[in-house]
Parts: structure tokens; C-alpha cells; sequence
């Protein structure tokens, strides 16, 4: 396999410079040898690529129709080598939304993995939901940390796809919190342990969006709209913005109690109250595809199961002779 895809690089290069001694410095070939390739690309698709003079190189009409699919063979190629070289180093790639940034836990495990395992090539991305739950199927990524339901069964399920939760996924819990509101400190509500539930019919209270994902979404609208409240949807709907708009607009807000930023507002500014009698509680999921795993991704499973895990997993890393020296 030509992961290098070099007749279709050379073709492309020669076609943006327009010149074949331009084109062999940027590729580093010889003239003559950029030129045998050429021909022979030219022979093996029958029809001429350039049109050549003492002067001057332009593309042909087949040329020209055959550029854009060349670029994507180029780039399909550089691709597939990235793949191949994360395979062979054991690269380790992780699903973590941005607003995971926001979690003490997270920080926590990625920092220690960062700093006890410089020898893992540790990727993360930024992605949905449901692109993680995609990918993690696909194995192109091994892990995700995700803020889930701690019972979707809670969810209304038929509002959620499979593409939403799919099966076939496992889970490892690094920790659990329950809703509460965020309440302005001039409301009634500050002036209590709890909020009553009965106390939430007609009441306006700030709700994230899907950006959490869809089941957390639907469990907690659900939740919240059998109590009759009336949900306000911000113009942001991630947990960071919904606290910083009920603070703004200064109506009840709902919040998760992961996201560690929230608290840089004023502690006067407002207060957090559990709802009585509501345990709607998240998750902190580390999510990956049930079957084998990578020798990294299992080592950062058991990282995060706790410190003493952890060393266990760093051990049984180490060579043998390593371990006996220790």
C-alpha cells in the first residue's frame, strides 16, 4: 500500500507550481525522476496530465478534472499514515468536550497521565456527545470523558436516538453529583436549606441544552417540566453559560455542580440549593468500547478507578527487569 500516495503528490505538486523545477525542489527529486514519474502516472491513466513547452506547463482539460480528485487521494493518504503511525506508537486518544476543562477529576487524571507517562502520545478532542459515542465505535478514539445521567432510564428514551446511547459501551463512574439551583441571593428561595418542589410550578428556571448530551437533556427536562416550571433556554446552553445568564437575568438556575468556574462569581452573588425531594444526580463517565483495549487506554481505566489502582497499572507497565529492581 502507497500510504504516501507519491504519483498523486507529484502530480498535485507540479499542478499548483505550475513548474517541474519547482516541484522537484518542494518534493526533493530530481528533475529527470519527477518527470519519469509523471510520464508514467500519464501512461498507467491514459490521458496526458500537462501540456508541456520550452516555456511554460499547464494542465490539461484531464488535468484539470482529475486535480480535485488527486488533492483527496493526497490527503486520504496522509491520513491513513497518521492512523497507522498512532497504531504502531501506541498513540492514546481521548474524547473530552471542552467544558471537562471545567472538572476537577479531569484535570486531575489527564495532568497525572501527562506528567507520570511522558513516554504515551496523548491526543484529545473536542467533540459532541454523540460524535464521541460515534467514535468511540468506530475506535477511532479510546476513551471519553463525559457528564452523563446516572439513570437514563430517567430519560425519555423515545426523544433519544441510538446514535444519543448507543450499546456496547462500557463505563467507569469517577464520580456522581446531584442537581441543585443556582438562586440569586435576593430571592426567596436563598432563605431556605432546600427548595420545595411544590414551590417550582410557574417558576422560571434556566436549563442547559444538548450540549451535555441528549439523555442528560431530556432526563433533567423532563424533571423539571412534571415540577411545572418554566424553562428558559439562554442563548448558550452549556452549564458554564446557563450559571453566568441566571446570575446576569438573576432568576433560578440549574446547576450540575461539576463545573469548578462557576464559583469565581461573587459568593454573595448567589447561592446553590438542593431541590427537596428531586435526587436527579450526573455522572462523570470515562466511556470506552467494551472488548480488548489498547495497552494506554488501559492504563488510564485503571488510573482512573483511584491512585492505588493506578500504581498497580504502572507496574504491570514496567519491564520485568524494571520491576525487579525496584
Amino acid at each position: 500500500m502507497d500510504l504516501d500516495a507519491m504519483p498523486y503528490r507529484i502530480f498535485v505538486t507540479v499542478a499548483e507550481e505550475l513548474s517541474f523545477t519547482r516541484a522537484s525542489e518542494a518534493l526533493n527529486i530530481s528533475q529527470p525522476a519527477l518527470s519519469a514519474r509523471i510520464r508514467e502516472f500519464e501512461r498507467r491513466l491514459g490521458f496526458a496530465l500537462f501540456s508541456r513547452t520550452s516555456r511554460r506547463v499547464e494542465l490539461t482539460p484531464e488535468g484539470r478534472l482529475f486535480l480535485g480528485n488527486a488533492r483527496r487521494m493526497v490527503s486520504e493518504a496522509s491520513w491513513a499514515t497518521q492512523a497507522a503511525r498512532e497504531i504502531r506508537d501506541n498513540d492514546l486518544r481521548i474524547g473530552a468536550p471542552l467544558y471537562t476543562l471545567h472538572i476537577a477529576k479531569r484535570r486531575e487524571l489527564i495532568d497525572r497521565l501527562i506528567v507520570e507517562h511522558p513516554d504515551i502520545r496523548l491526543r484529545i478532542f473536542d467533540k459532541s456527545h454523540a460524535r464521541n459515542y460515534a467514535d468511540l465505535l468506530r475506535k477511532e478514539i479510546d476513551l471519553a470523558l463525559l457528564v452523563e445521567p446516572s439513570d437514563v432510564n430517567a430519560a425519555e428514551m423515545d426523544a433519544v436516538s441510538e446514535v444519543d446511547w448507543p450499546d456496547g459501551l462500557e463505563r467507569l463512574k469517577m464520580g456522581e453529583k446531584r442537581l441543585a439551583l443556582q438562586i440569586p441571593a435576593e430571592h426567596p428561595w436563598s432563605e431556605t436549606d432546600a427548595v420545595p418542589m411544590e414551590d417550582l410550578k410557574n417558576q422560571r428556571i434556566a436549563v442547559i441544552n444538548r450540549i451535555l448530551g441528549a439523555p442528560l437533556s431530556a432526563a433533567l427536562t423532563r424533571a423539571l417540566s412534571e415540577l411545572g416550571a418554566e424553562l428558559v433556554r439562554p442563548p448558550e446552553g452549556h452549564a458554564v453559560a446557563v450559571e453566568r445568564y441566571g446570575r446576569l437575568t438573576r432568576i433560578p438556575a440549574v446547576t450540575l455542580g461539576w463545573f469548578d468556574a462557576l464559583q469565581t462569581g461573587s459568593s454573595k452573588d448567589v447561592v446553590v440549593r438542593q431541590i427537596k425531594g428531586l435526587n436527579f444526580r450526573t455522572t462523570l463517565s470515562l466511556v470506552r468500547l467494551q472488548g480488548e483495549q489498547r495497552p494506554a487506554a488501559a492504563l488510564v481505566w485503571e488510573m482512573a478507578k483511584g491512585p492505588r489502582a493506578g500504581r498497580r497499572a504502572i507496574e504491570d507497565r514496567r519491564p520485568a527487569t524494571a520491576a525487579s529492581e525496584a
